[in-house]
């Protein structure tokens, strides 16, 4: 089996109910804009009711694309082209079967049941088309290896399957994607967001419960009726009692249809990346909007998944994590399950409420402070603090340092603590009175009449390219002669890629519009990849991302550097690092992943891919990067960009110059 080794983009596209030319041209230009993807997968139906199948005529996706059943059944035309040949229908258009587990080439795994719920259908045998969700359906995902490691008796492929899975760490064992056509019941359960979303879980399937249990799915995506939702991540806990796995859940509109009266369609695609997980993959972290776990109820037994009384009768219980405690509001009668355990008394056999000692406990007075208390402002146990009379004699103000304390600020002893200090104080007033600078005032924002539009040389949706002012790289001859490397890229070919919208650094970026940018961003620095190799040059990138109190406008610098020279310039960072007192991470994205939108960085990525991060702890020469690379390259002299500048009419020639030999890479 497969492990993912490298990051993967994945589209999702909600029904698109025949619409399959549309479905084309909107997979086209997404990939296109914010591509490549390694895979599509659509949810819900990708046939309208009553379709004969002619709409995959002639059709070709430029991703492979899957899909499963819907609510509808599918063509009997698309059924018989599916058994001829295995599942494609189209080119790049994939059946994945009712109810199975993929595994791609590349190591991700998309499992899916397909199909609505109905407790008539549930007991009937369906077959790979049949859009009701059956029993013998559940009973075929859930013995899947992947779903079911416990499984005996499995073919040798699949054992090899099963050993491949246990190798790696709890944190990535389950898929990747999990595909519905309707949802499980408690998606909505612990959700602040659900209320308001507009999305409506009417239709619920009780059986995908104990397959979202099994598979802890890192994206659960389907597509039922109208309405876009994205529901808070929830974690599931590893053998170590901790959470150590995420899922996230997106419900999407629908592609085709008719748009609701008076309104325009719901969210129809969703767009997301998945970072590798090999044995040497650093584990995932937790994310910022996470709930309880809704799945974290016991599993019911499989003769109960179709019944809704019985299903009513588990809801009632409300448990939460697996079963100790239940919640407020639980059906009262019956006795706890057998594993349950009193809190207050330790012993089996009577929930926490109906404890005898919990009502002795509940009787004692707690007005009164228990024996041992002692008020700490006048020693007295007859009281707590907070009604002690002397609370209000108590003095205001700063507390007084030891004996011998020197304030490092002012110099003074025995006088203040630092954070207390006038001069420390006065100094936080004036920075926080500091002007805030807004894109109107920013060096790097379109809106600011100031900028140096003439050295721009590309512009896209999300970002722009532009030479910076004072390029490291000198183009005059009368700069070439005063040393170092002679340029090889026409123009200089030293560029800043900048977000048009203003973030102070690229990990600041939400992450609704951070998808997009960062993929165009990556599409730029491709493609200045290839103009630099046809020029006998490779890039080095640096950013620095500082969060100052003036605000800042994200940018990354992008420097070719020849070859022959590319195997210096890591050792050439780390020996300028080390002589500054800078760190390396170990670990550098992990390290980024930390400190998260609110950390100040220094990031380099190397010609070879590979990434040097320092995290900025105090002062940080903001020249740094310019200053290694200049030392490597022989620009000792071009180092201070203000002592490179140029004329505006030079400044346009390189521009042009530029331009011209990057336009065959970049359309």
């Amino acid at each position: 089996m497969a492990q993912q080794s490298q990051p993967l983009k994945i589209l999702s596209i909600g029904s698109p109910l025949s619409e399959l030319s549309a479905l084309v041209s909107k997979v086209t230009a997404i990939n296109a804009k914010h591509g490549p993807f390694d895979a599509c997968v659509v949810v819900g139906d990708l046939f309208k009711e009553g379709s004969d199948g002619s709409e995959v005529a002639g059709i070709s996706l430029p991703v492979p694309t899957y899909f499963t059943v819907g609510k509808y059944a599918l063509p009997e035309a698309i059924q018989e082209q599916i058994s001829r040949t295995g599942g494609e229908i189209a080119n790049n258009l994939v059946y994945l079967g009712k109810s199975s587990v993929l595994t791609t080439a590349q190591g991700l795994k998309i499992a899916c049941v397909g199909g609505s719920f109905t407790e008539d259908g549930y007991d009937t045998i369906g077959d790979q088309f049949s859009p009701i969700i059956s029993k013998d359906s559940i009973s075929t995902i859930l013995n899947n290896p992947l779903l079911s490691p416990a499984v005996a008796n499995v073919a040798d492929s699949l054992a090899s399957a099963k050993q491949e899975l246990s190798a790696l760490p709890p944190a990535f064992q389950g898929v990747d994607l999990l595909l519905f056509s309707s949802p499980p019941p408690h998606l909505s359960t612990l959700s602040p967001s659900y209320p308001t979303s507009g999305v409506s879980l009417a239709t619920p399937a009780p059986p995908l419960e104990e397959v979202v249990r099994r598979a802890k799915p890192r994206y659960l995506l389907w597509g039922d009726g109208e309405g876009f939702w994205e529901r808070e991540p929830w974690g599931w806990v590893g053998a170590n009692g901790k959470e150590e796995r995420w899922t996230r859940a997106v419900k999407l509109g629908a592609l085709g249809g008719e748009a609701p009266a008076g309104g325009k369609k719901a969210r129809w695609f969703y767009a997301f990346t998945l970072p590798p997980q090999s044995a040497t993959s650093p584990l995932p972290t937790k994310p910022t909007n996470t709930t309880p776990n809704p799945f974290g109820m016991p599993a019911m037994p499989a003769s109960s998944t179709s019944g809704s009384k019985k299903r009513g009768a588990l809801e009632d219980q409300n448990y939460i994590f697996g079963g100790q405690q239940p919640k407020k509001g639980r059906t009262e009668g019956g006795a706890p399950p057998d594993s349950y355990v009193c809190k207050i008394c330790a012993q089996p056999g009577h929930w926490i409420q109906e404890c005898p000692q919990k009502t002795s406990r509940d009787a004692k007075d707690h007005s009164k402070p228990p024996a041992g208390y002692v008020c700490k402002i006048c020693q007295s146990p007859d009281h707590f603090i907070k009604e002690c009379p002397q609370k209000d004699d108590k003095p205001r103000g700063p507390k007084p340092p030891p004996q011998g304390y020197v304030c490092r600020a002012c110099g003074i002893p025995d006088a203040h603590y630092i954070k207390d200090c006038p001069v420390v104080l006065e100094r936080e007033e004036t920075k926080s009175k500091r002007k805030e600078l807004g894109p109107a005032e920013c060096w790097f924002c379109l809106s600011n009449p100031k900028v140096t539009k003439h050295l721009i040389v590309a512009i896209g949706s999300e970002t722009y390219v532009t030479l910076p002012k004072g390029q490291l790289i000198p183009t005059l001859p009368k700069h070439i002669k005063q040393g170092g490397q002679k340029p090889l890229v026409p123009g200089g070919g030293h560029v800043l890629i900048i977000p048009i919208a203003h973030h102070p650094t690229l990990l600041s970026i939400p992450a609704e519009d951070a998808m997009s940018i960062i993929s165009e961003l990556e599409t730029f620095k491709s493609s200045l990849r290839a103009c630099y190799e046809s020029y006998g040059a490779v890039p080095v990138t640096f950013e620095v991302g500082r969060l100052s109190g003036r605000g800042g406008h994200a940018h990354i610098q992008i420097v070719p550097v020849p070859k022959v020279l590319a195997g210096d310039v890591e050792s050439s960072f780390r020996k300028a690092g080390e002589a500054q007192g800078i760190d390396w991470e170990i670990e550098p994205e992990r390290s980024l992943a930390k400190i998260g939108p609110t950390g100040n960085y220094f990031k380099v990525e190397l010609p070879d891919g590979k990434k040097l991060v320092h995290l900025l702890k105090g002062n940080f020469d903001l020249q740094f990067g310019r200053m290694v690379l200049g030392s490597l390259l022989g620009y000792h002299h071009r180092i201070d960009w203000k002592e490179c500048s140029q004329s505006e009419a030079e400044d346009k020639d390189d521009a042009q110059k530029f331009k011209k030999a990057f336009a065959p890479f970049h359309s």
